[in-house]
């Protein structure tokens, strides 16, 4: 007999740290609203030890699972508002925007030498700026998962 091989989802403690963390959050609002394990097998159809792993925060069950447990509970419109306010993705793309607005504003001759040496402009400079701050930002979610 074979057995099909399952594709798991790498998890690094950090990530790990938030599942716990979002399985101890469902584990309160059932106490809150006073419903069972049972209540909610009964109502997802899920199994008891896939709802013990999800109060666990367990990576292995799916996030439809998740899903399921958190609509029964009135909270599924919760899932909708993750990276719904995204400061990184914003900040790149402004970013992009800064760099394609500075070479649409390029003279189409070169500036004479004499020019070569002034400092950089504001906008240069506040490019500069928030770049360093995403290689900052993502050096140390990097090592806080090596941590």
């Amino acid at each position: 007999m074979t057995h099909i091989q399952r594709r798991q989802a790498v998890i690094f403690p950090k990530e790990q740290k938030i599942l716990q963390q979002l399985g101890e959050n469902i584990r309160l609002a059932m106490k809150r609203r006073k419903i069972t394990q049972t209540m909610i097998a009964e109502r997802t159809g899920l199994s008891k030890p896939t709802l013990r792993n999800i109060e666990r925060g367990e990576s292995t069950v799916s996030i439809g699972h998740y899903l399921r447990v958190l609509a029964v509970l009135g909270l599924a419109e919760d899932l909708a508002k993750v990276a719904l306010d995204d400061d990184m993705g914003r900040k790149l793309q402004d970013i992009e925007l800064m760099k394609s607005m500075r070479s649409a504003n390029k003279p189409l001759h070169p500036e004479p030498e004499v020019y070569a040496d002034r400092s950089k402009s504001d906008t240069s400079r506040h490019i500069e700026s928030l770049m360093a701050l995403a290689k900052a930002r993502s050096r140390n979610e990097k090592n806080e998962e090596d941590a």
